[in-house]
């Protein structure tokens, strides 16, 4: 009996009667384990990257759908079509592998249901595969109300959206200028045999051309590098800061941008709030790594009395809690877990959390706002109400602090904002707008 699979059920059941993240179950079930994280990771993660497709061919099976109480039946059938599909494990073993699952699930009534079903499948595969292939969920692997949402706000740029989406995502590194040159860090990545080349907007970034442990990297427990995406590296770079000015990351985890701004200005005065404990005892890790410190508040951002002395900020970050449709790549259970109500509830979030946000920036100073959506309506819509109703705003170019910003690569210019778009060797999607407070 294979413990990963064992294991790569249980979060997958987690995930499929949404009790949390795919990284949340992840870190919960394999933070302990010495060996067979690679497997547990590939299987999860290949099952929710591939679940509009495996989901319907799963129902297309089934005479009836497994009732809720069977969703850990459900998950291994949809990791056996998974192992069959997408992986070189020969198919006698995720048959055998399978039926003993159901077993050590202890539902041995499911033993010779889901051996009819995996052996069914290779039998009429590609009858099954052609009577389906007319579904967007088969097309598109995406559920079909999020490819109806793209092809409304982004009809040109549909295909390469979900291309990219469907994609494995690249690894991109921040190389930490405090310490050592973009240049530097590179030659010495080549040393260790590790190819990579340089981003294309933002000034610290690298992708690597093949992804590899942390621990690889050159002096990374001493804080040379952090792995962060080239979109979300952007938002230190946009706003500049200088020393001696007061910045506030609100929203702050896990602490990429908190980072950053610390790297490029450590003499700057910074405060970052994040409303989860655990997640701010992450921000408090990566500080440490890096060897910097900030004011860290765990509270509502939004509560401004909670953790706000009343003495406004020179420039803000506020990464907003979104939909993180720009960033499926990385988070595939999204394509499980995320619906169309949510939106509206994050747009609602959003709003309240730019206007209270805005009270803490002082007269002529700046609000970054951002989110990892491709949503109109959390994005460009967010920053056109907002306009309407904060007659002291004004909108900049994203270079209005930093001239030497490279504003090139998979991006649009919005009537509000800047939206970047997902690209497979490439940044992940992101939006941003630069506000300044009228003095």
């Amino acid at each position: 009996m294979s413990t990963s699979r064992f294991i790569a059920i249980k979060v997958l059941t987690q995930v499929l009667q949404q009790n949390g993240s795919l990284s949340t179950q992840l870190s919960k079930q394999v933070k302990h384990l010495d060996e067979g994280q690679g497997l547990i990771k590939e299987l999860c993660f290949g099952v929710c990257r591939f679940y509009p497709q495996l989901n319907t061919i799963a129902l297309s099976l089934l005479q009836k759908p497994f009732e809720e109480k069977d969703t850990d039946l459900y998950a291994n059938l949809l990791m056996g079509l998974y192992q069959l599909d997408h992986m070189s494990t020969p198919d006698h073993a995720v048959l055998h592998e399978a039926v003993e699952l159901c077993r050590e699930l202890d539902k041995e009534w499911a033993t010779k249901l889901t051996n009819a079903v995996l052996r069914r499948y290779l039998r009429e595969k590609e009858d099954i595969l052609a009577n389906l292939v007319s579904q967007p969920s088969m097309t598109y692997n995406m559920p079909k109300w999020l490819v109806k949402r793209f092809q409304k706000y982004w009809p040109e740029h549909l295909d390469s959206i979900i291309e990219a989406t469907n994609a494995h995502p690249p690894m991109c590194i921040r190389v930490n200028s405090a310490q050592v040159s973009r240049e530097t860090y590179q030659h010495q990545l080549l040393e260790k045999g590790i190819v990579s080349h340089e981003t294309s907007i933002s000034e610290s970034g690298l992708y690597l051309d093949t992804p590899i442990a942390v621990h690889l990297l050159p002096e990374f427990a001493a804080g040379a590098s952090s792995v962060q995406d080239e979109s979300a590296q952007l938002a230190a770079e946009i706003l500049q800061p200088a020393p001696g000015e007061k910045v506030l990351d609100a929203c702050a985890a896990p602490g990429g941008k908190t980072g950053h701004l610390l790297e490029l200005a450590p003499e700057c005065v910074l405060t970052a709030v994040e409303l989860e404990a655990w997640r701010l005892a992450r921000i408090e890790e990566n500080l440490d790594r890096l060897g910097l410190s900030a004011e860290l508040h765990c509270a509502d951002a939004g509560a401004l009395e909670t953790w706000w002395d009343g003495q406004p900020f020179d420039k803000v970050i506020l990464d907003a809690p979104c939909s993180a449709t720009g960033v499926i790549r990385r988070n595939p259970d999204i394509k499980i877990n995320r619906k169309p109500a949510d939106i509206e509830e994050l747009v609602a979030i959003q709003k309240q959390l730019l206007a209270k946000i805005w009270q803490t920036v002082k007269p002529g100073g700046y609000l970054l706002y951002g989110t990892c959506s491709l949503m109109q309506e959390e994005n460009e819509q967010q920053i056109a109400g907002f306009l309407e109703c904060h007659q002291d705003a004004e909108m900049r170019p994203l270079n209005h602090l930093n001239a030497t910003l490279a504003l090139a690569g998979n991006l649009t210019e919005r009537p509000y904002g800047t939206q970047l778009f997902p690209t497979i060797h490439g940044h992940d999607g992101f939006y941003y707008c630069l506000l300044q407070k009228r003095a």
